[in-house]
């Protein structure tokens, strides 16, 4: 708790922190209240479809990594996506960012809920249990909020557990000094179950878990090439347009600004001097302000939603993924590779094990290779074959065909269950 506290000082300021605090205890409050009047008919239209069980299976995604947090990832596309593959997928909210008594229809297939109140979480539990469909209990591997005896509870209940193992269990990862120890007992009790099913988003993932005996398939990031593939207007910021107006290459990373990016390859291309550093996205620690803050030719322009990125990144002219090398970068699927690849620009990556897997990212080593390889970058702008290459592959990296690859996991397990 402490470790997490300091993190938010430093990324925050003392303002900021108290100020983020008071929105997280206020919206906690509200939640336990459960739904207000103006809620209850979304509540009882969800009860409804849980109840009817015109679905295949039911999901219900527990965590602190709220809906409307300023970076949408994994953990919202891919419940997105089994929502459009025949679940019906609850989607817990996290107060700060989201704000919500009772349930929120997303999309198809796809509800925001409230499970703070604890009337409304036993209401929907219980729907859940008279539909008669199969229930799964969806933990990430990065969950800290959560108690360890949780994932139990459910399965005395019931309820088979699906585990979605992300990222490597480092303290880099979470902003502290350690994993904290809620994040290690939900991995040693998800390890150490049989029945339980991991969803792993990289090959060095995937070898933990089978190391340790476990039925795993590997289900790595993806894109939603829809988003990606249809041209975007170009945003009216003025700080990017004043960027494209000056005519200079510009290079780009979108993402969390963290300890586990090669600052040293950043500095090397905002030296340079032929190309201006583009950042877009969170100061995730307090690593940017140490390693390159106020140098020149360096625009952070902070965190954009989710469906403005391609209008910013498709008018750069190369695009990174400057990840320092270790095994924290070994484990993990870059969501913003694949939706690189859909925006048919000028991969550059760190020399990481899954980035090294894609034949359209040119590969530097170290950070003294990070220049030879934009310049290589640049002048594949125009070509046609590489476009061809950067889109076949994000086409085999759609969230929907990620989502429909655990189904048919989920479905073949259901079927076993039956005989």
């Amino acid at each position: 708790m402490l470790a997490k506290l300091n993190n938010l000082l430093k990324k925050h300021g003392a303002g900021g922190t108290v100020s983020l605090l008071a929105r997280y205890v206020l919206r906690s409050a509200e939640a336990v209240l459960g739904p207000g009047k103006e809620e209850r008919a979304a509540v009882s239209a969800l009860l409804g479809e849980i109840r009817a069980g015109e679905y295949e299976r039911l999901v219900l995604r527990r965590g602190s990594f709220g809906w409307h947090t300023p970076l949408f990832q994994r953990a919202q596309q891919l419940a997105r996506a089994m929502g459009r593959c025949g679940c019906l997928v609850l989607y817990e909210a996290a107060p700060p960012h989201d704000r919500l008594r009772g349930a929120e229809r997303l999309g198809e297939g796809l509800w925001l809920v409230n499970l703070r109140s604890p009337r409304l979480r036993r209401r929907l539990e219980k729907a859940a249990k008279e539909s008669g469909r199969p229930r799964y209990l969806m933990l990430a591997s990065p969950e800290s909020r959560l108690p360890a005896r949780l994932p139990g509870r459910y399965a005395r209940g019931g309820w088979a557990l699906l585990y979605d193992y992300i990222d490597a269990l480092s303290a880099e990862i979470g902003g502290g000094t350690r994993v904290p120890r809620r994040t290690l007992s939900l991995y040693d009790w998800a390890m150490k179950r049989e029945d339980v099913l991991v969803a792993a988003s990289s090959l060095a993932l995937l070898e933990d878990a089978r190391r340790r005996g476990k039925r795993a398939l590997l289900v790595e990031n993806g894109v939603d090439c829809a988003h990606f593939f249809t041209p975007a207007p170009c945003p009216a910021d003025g700080r990017f347009r004043a960027l494209l107006d000056a005519g200079r290459p510009i290079v780009c990373f979108y993402g969390a600004l963290a300890r586990w990016l090669d600052y040293e390859a950043l500095r090397a291309v905002a030296a340079d001097g032929r190309f201006t550093l583009l950042l877009i996205g969170v100061k995730y620690d307090e690593s940017f302000e140490r390693e390159l803050a106020g140098r020149e030719r360096v625009v952070f322009l902070g965190p954009r939603p989710y469906e403005m990125l391609p209008g910013y990144a498709a008018r750069c002219d190369v695009l990174l993924v400057p990840f320092r090398k270790s095994p924290v970068s070994d484990a993990a699927s870059p969501v913003k590779l694949f939706e690189y690849m859909a925006l048919g620009k000028p991969i550059v990556a760190g020399d990481s094990a899954e980035c090294r897997r894609f034949r359209s990212v040119l590969i530097a080593k170290d950070a003294r290779e990070f220049i030879p390889r934009i310049e290589q970058a640049l002048a594949l702008r125009c070509d046609a074959s590489y476009w061809e290459t950067e889109r076949a592959e994000a086409l085999s990296a759609d969230w929907l065909r990620r989502a429909e690859k655990l189904c048919g996991a989920l479905r073949g397990r259901e079927e076993r269950e039956k005989t």
